[in-house]
């Protein structure tokens, strides 16, 4: 989301309730940060993947989980539509680099994808990319997302999308 304005305590589970989980369950609640931090608004600070965050605590083992999610497979054609060297964003942001993103033309619909921003935007909404709305970029939110972002740059069949990589 990049503007959850009153719903910000909604948009998922908060520092503290992770702290709280984690304790009650016996789970280190470093590695979970590590794991699902990574999106944050001002009125809540840290927020985390409640879907996430309940499959760890269930299961007891931190992984990534957002494979089981139809989002997830649809990452992958959108790294291979390579929107604007949407591709090449992407390795800089597995490199850990943030990259700027102009969300402002953004129709909010899946059709009418017209360049790499709106692309970025998308994934924004998606939960695949943390937004920072003061400087203007994204950044890959967490280990989970990372290994996501990883398996479907690796899966990208298409060497025309994607020139020099395969």
């Amino acid at each position: 989301m990049l503007e959850p304005g009153e719903f910000q305590p909604y948009v998922g589970f908060t520092e503290e309730d992770v702290k709280k989980l984690c304790a009650e369950h016996h789970l280190s609640f470093e590695e979970a940060k590590r794991w699902y931090d990574g999106y944050s608004f001002d009125a809540v600070g840290s927020v985390y993947n409640p879907y996430s965050v309940m499959k760890a605590v269930v299961l007891k083992k931190f992984r990534s989980y957002w494979r089981m999610s139809s989002a997830a497979d649809a990452l992958e054609d959108y790294i291979a539509a390579d929107y604007d060297g949407l591709f090449q964003a992407v390795l800089e942001l597995l490199g850990g680099f943030e990259t700027p993103v102009d969300t402002d033309g953004f129709n909010n619909d899946v059709q009418s994808i017209r360049n790499r921003d709106d692309m970025l935007t998308l994934l924004i909404h998606l939960g695949y990319l943390a937004y920072d709305g003061d400087a203007g970029t994204v950044r890959i939110p967490n280990e989970e997302i990372r290994i996501e972002f990883s398996k479907s740059v690796r899966e990208v069949k298409s060497s025309e999308a994607c020139p020099g990589f395969l």
